[in-house]
């Protein structure tokens, strides 16, 4: 890899999230573990049909492993309910790897900054939902993926992208990055990239101790959805996971 093609993967791992060493770098992922604990002590109250298929997307899926755990615990949860995942992310290099790991899973390249910046040129997930012929997912996951497109749009950027999330899902299951975290994001991209998120300092939803976590929550609950379980437990990487039903 030249030195160009290098220092662009770098810029793209920090700026988007796009780690192509993520799994090596977090080879112990209780999040599997955390998901299904939360999913048997709120499933009856889940806005999920009793009968059809189960539909999945999961925003930000890397090469696919987490996806994979996603997949597996749904259908140990609801039985011999079929179920069917979309995985999407920004790095097609990421996708082609899922893809080819992963035959009975669904990869698409999408760049989700895209709906955060106001423009959907291309919509693979309107298109998965088109072509299965439903309005909504039964459940979309977002795992450790909005702290990205938060400081590349602001405050507004993550609203556009909380509405279009809400609008196609009927239980949405969040895993949050903390404060501190935006911090260290924000000081590697200059330190590696000699860059910087322009509109990291105008953001108001920020805090720790929660309260950039709880700005969030408290817009998915203005959409119309009601925190049915969280994970007080955290993993290994101090997240929880919290699960919303419309």
């Amino acid at each position: 890899m030249c030195e160009h093609q290098s220092n662009r993967r770098k810029r793209d791992e920090v700026q988007h999230g796009s780690y192509h060493q993520y799994y090596e770098f977090r080879p112990q992922d209780s999040r599997p573990d955390h998901l299904k604990k939360c999913l048997l002590g709120c499933r009856s109250q889940l806005n999920i049909p009793p009968t059809g298929t189960i539909h999945l997307l999961d925003v930000g899926c890397n090469r696919g492993l987490l996806s994979n755990s996603v997949l597996a615990v749904v259908r140990e949860i609801f039985g011999d309910r079929p179920v069917s995942l979309l995985g999407v992310d920004i790095d097609e290099e990421l996708v082609r790897d899922a893809r080819k790991e992963f035959e009975g899973i669904e990869f698409v390249q999408a760049d989700i900054s895209a709906i955060a910046a106001g423009r959907v040129e291309n919509d693979p997930i309107g298109d998965y939902l088109s072509s299965n012929q439903i309005d909504r997912f039964d459940m979309i996951f977002c795992f450790s993926v909005l702290m990205y497109p938060h400081l590349n749009h602001g405050d507004e950027g993550l609203r556009l992208l909380l509405d279009y999330i809400c609008s196609k899902s009927k239980v949405l299951v969040l895993e949050l990055q903390s404060w501190e975290k935006y911090r260290d994001n924000v000081r590697r991209l200059k330190r590696d990239c000699g860059e910087q998120f322009p509109l990291y300092e105008k953001l108001e939803w920020r805090g720790n101790q929660g309260k950039l976590e709880q700005n969030i929550y408290k817009y998915v609950e203005k959409q119309g959805f009601e925190r049915k379980s969280e994970e007080l437990n955290k993993n290994e990487y101090k997240r929880n996971i919290v699960i919303y039903s419309s």
